[in-house]
């Protein structure tokens, strides 16, 4: 609807303003700039107002709302922020149907339609299975696969979640470094492997994304040896990357698509296509994990996959994320091809990290990536606001040349 496409583009103004508290244009301002009626401008600023973005005062004008939460500035989640996530507020609501409904155990039918067509824009075909979050998904994907003692790869630094799935499960975990040539391709296969998972695009924490030559390899190698490549995939919507299941002809990637880091990780949502051979076997094994997850949860996500808003809501994060990682290069002078940056620190990671903390900074140390990280830390660009996000990174510059300094790690 017009008024909400107009309410989306002024929350996108309204998160770049300094402080809070501004006074907004006024309506007739709004719609004379936008060449909307002032009942269109009307009704966009009695929605910011009702997802709680403005406040209109009687005879003063329309204002800036405070932002939710005051404290540290957070660069350690790997999601969107607040204000980037109000929209969603009016979806948060049930219904008796949702109540009153067992739904089959790969998804209510409506939301598997609206997410398949939300996967065919990025190439990735196949009928789609809901599952709790990405983190369901590869226990399910384990369980299907792996017997006792077969061979699985993760990347190093990576998701040490999958790890522990993967080990649970009685895999031999083998660590490899995100690769960057066809000859690490070679190295992987050597392994043997029954199971390879990646983040092929927006790597969680160095930010990287495959080259095309080692996706094609990837691919060809998974093929000829006989793994299964299982890709997690965080961002590739909002990083105009495609997914490496897009270039899938052999049916050997599974695709897991988190909606943790786009709509929040309260949601608790996933959405997997998997090679047809596997994919019955997986919804018999979702069936006896959990039966069906929440019909509340699946209409309300059913209802923001419909919407206009939520394809506003990528476009708006798939405009923001690169003048953010501009934002990034041109404070620390480092690059990144994701939503976050990898960066080595001249002291122990964890010291480092409650320092800036102390300085009203959060990071998240490298070790959660393993022991051999402990002198790293990932900084995450999506959720602050834009001035927040400007501020914490120059606290984050500052802080590192202060503690390159002989005798200034303890300050």
């Amino acid at each position: 609807m017009k008024h909400v496409e107009l309410a989306l583009k002024l929350a996108e103004e309204i998160s770049g303003l300094e402080g809070t508290g501004a006074r907004l244009p006024t309506v007739r301002e709004v719609a004379r700039r936008e060449g909307v009626s002032l009942v269109t401008a009307q009704r966009a600023y009695r929605h910011l107002s009702d997802l709680g973005i403005v406040v209109s005062r009687r005879g003063s004008g329309t204002f800036a709302a405070e932002p939710i939460g005051r404290g540290p500035i957070d660069l350690c989640g790997i999601r969107v922020g607040e204000e980037q996530l109000r929209w969603v507020l009016p979806y948060l609501r049930g219904d008796l149907d949702g109540l009153c409904t067992y739904d089959p155990p790969e998804g209510y039918g409506p939301l598997r339609e609206s997410a398949g067509a939300w996967l065919a824009r990025m190439g990735v075909r196949g009928d789609p299975i809901v599952t709790s979050g990405s983190q369901q998904a590869i226990f399910l994907v384990g369980m299907a696969c792996l017997k006792q003692g077969d061979v699985v790869v993760v990347e190093e630094p990576g998701y040490q979640g999958a790890a522990r799935i993967f080990r649970s499960l009685g895999a031999s975990v083998r660590a490899v470094p995100y690769l960057a040539h066809p000859r690490d391709v070679d190295a992987l296969a050597a392994l043997e492997p029954r199971l390879f998972y990646t983040m092929p695009q927006g790597h969680i924490p160095t930010g990287a994304t495959m080259p095309a030559e080692v996706r094609l390899r990837l691919l060809e190698r998974a093929a000829g040896s006989g793994f299964l490549v299982v890709e997690d995939d965080p961002f590739s919507d909002i990083l105009g990357v495609s997914p490496l299941k897009s270039m899938d002809e052999q049916e050997v990637v599974v695709h897991l698509r988190s909606l943790s880091n786009i709509l929040g990780p309260g949601l608790r949502m996933g959405i997997t296509v998997a090679p047809r051979a596997m994919r019955d076997r997986l919804v018999q094994l979702k069936e006896i994990n959990d039966l069906s997850i929440s019909g509340v949860l699946q209409r309300i996500l059913c209802a923001i996959f419909s919407s206009d808003a939520f394809a506003g809501h990528l476009r708006a994060l798939a405009k923001e994320l690169p003048l953010r990682r501009d934002t990034a290069r041109d404070i620390l002078g480092q690059a990144t091809q994701g939503a976050c940056l990898w960066l080595h620190t001249p002291v122990p990671a964890r010291l480092f990290a409650e320092q800036l903390e102390a300085r009203g900074v959060r990071v998240t140390p490298g070790d959660i990536y393993g022991p051999g990280w402990t002198q790293h830390v990932r900084i995450s660009l999506l959720g602050p606001r834009p001035e927040e996000l400007k501020r914490g990174l120059e606290i984050v510059r500052d802080h590192l040349g202060r503690a390159r300094q002989p005798g200034l790690t303890e300050f």
